[in-house]
């Protein structure tokens, strides 16, 4: 049940209508996980401070993906290199201007349809 929420300095107009659909098939791909299970949730129009370029007006984002289980080392560094070519490619920021941040939860963690993912049969 991966989510991904991206924030982004990006106005809401040049975000590209697919970019949700297909950054959930990338994160198929890296993950493993069936596309049914993603949410991806796109926050545009945010206020973004980078300190190393305080004075950028570039593009920026800053990503949360929140998974249960298949989260490393290994994982993280794979993902934090597609998906920077992803955002570049799709929403011309370059990776410089990208961060991301890992968190493995637990089903305890996530609801969905009223109840734990962990009491689910």
């Amino acid at each position: 049940m991966p989510i991904l929420q991206v924030y982004t300095t990006l106005a809401r107009s040049q975000i590209p209508t697919k970019f949700a659909a297909n950054t959930a098939q990338l994160l198929c791909k890296l993950l493993n996980k069936p596309t049914k299970g993603m949410t991806i949730c796109v926050n545009s129009d945010q206020i973004i401070y980078h300190g190393l370029n305080p004075d950028s007006r570039a593009p920026a984002s800053l990503s949360t993906l929140r998974n249960i289980g298949k989260m490393s080392a290994d994982v993280n560094r794979t993902a934090t290199q597609a998906l920077s070519k992803h955002f570049e490619t799709e929403l011309g920021i370059k990776s410089t201007d990208s961060k991301f941040v890992f968190i493995e939860i637990t089903g305890s963690e996530l609801g969905l349809q009223g109840q734990l993912i962990s009491d689910f049969p």
